[in-house]
């Protein structure tokens, strides 16, 4: 049987000190009470309500409930992120993929195994998220807890019913600890998990591995770039080198502005001199031009004479 085969395999790893058990649990729910004495229990009898959709979401676990009961041909997907989630360092910005039930008609709006009753066919065999529903184990916001959560149902009742309470109590801790044991060995027992046939609910982490080293590969390469380029910038010869070339250039343009101050004192003299010359002819010319008038006026008075 593929689920005794894996229970068995998740013992080997010895998980016991991550799974919880009903002490560990705080239960809270907001609104409702302390739920020592009341219990909130889900009114199936008197609601109309349609709480099984399509795809209901499958454990590794339940999955292998399902090919020992002839059920997993309404399976699909995969477990996915865990061979990422195994490399990474910290785990953030992981996202875990699963398996699902999946019905036959792409259009249905609720879960392949009810029937035309809207009654569960595989009730005895139906997944530990079914069994518990609407109760799930959440970690609280200290992250060192687990609280009671109790979602998605809006007709449950508090009650004194404390039976049916730890039922569905004892289903939600059973299917969270599922869940803990089904992630360790999606990651660390992935050639076990193939020999026992779960290969095909698994994605490739050779291509995966393949693809890690790559985006390695080229994150190293951009890690020894910019450490190339804060090493040259560190480096004191780099600075001396940097300021010798400023210096040269400091001291050609030192000489540029010399020679042009040069060149514009040799333009100004020439100028000058330029300007003196004509200055003097325009002088000579002047002369000449009075020396000739008064040459015409005693012509015109010899003239007036005779």
């Amino acid at each position: 049987m593929k689920l005794e085969e894996l229970k068995s395999l998740a013992s080997d790893m010895n998980l016991e000190n991550i799974l919880i058990k009903q002490e560990d649990v705080i239960l809270s729910i907001e609104g409702k009470g302390d739920l020592k004495n009341t219990f909130p229990v889900p009114d199936c009898g008197n609601c109309e309500g349609k709480c099984c959709p399509p795809r209901v979401v499958v454990s590794l676990f339940d999955i292998a409930r399902f090919i020992d009961n002839g059920l997993d041909e309404f399976t699909a997907g995969k477990f996915e992120g865990f061979v990422e989630l195994f490399l990474s360092e910290d785990g953030k910005n992981v996202k875990l993929h699963h398996p699902h039930m999946s019905p036959t008609d792409p259009d249905a709006k609720v879960c392949v195994f009810l029937d035309k009753d809207g009654k569960c066919s595989i009730y005895e065999n139906r997944p530990f998220v079914c069994h518990s529903y609407p109760i799930a184990i959440r970690i609280d916001e200290d992250r060192n807890k687990l609280a009671l959560w109790l979602g998605g149902c809006q007709n449950y009742k508090i009650s004194s019913d404390e039976t049916a309470f730890r039922r569905l109590l004892d289903s939600a801790i059973q299917d969270y600890n599922e869940k803990l044991s089904a992630n360790a060995l999606l990651m660390n027992r992935r050639n076990h998990l193939r020999e026992l046939g779960f290969g095909n609910y698994m994605e490739d982490e050779w291509q995966l591995l393949i693809d890690y080293n790559k985006k390695n590969i080229d994150m190293n390469l951009q890690i020894q770039d910019l450490q190339q380029a804060v090493d040259r910038l560190r480096a004191p010869q780099d600075y001396t080198a940097i300021l010798q070339r400023l210096q040269g250039d400091n001291d050609w343009l030192k000489d540029r502005v010399v020679n042009l101050e040069k060149e514009l004192t040799q333009q100004r003299e020439r100028a000058h001199s330029i300007i003196s010359d004509l200055t003097t002819q325009l002088s000579d010319q002047r002369k000449l031009i009075e020396s000739l008038r008064q040459s015409d006026k005693q012509v015109r008075k010899g003239l007036w004479r005779k």
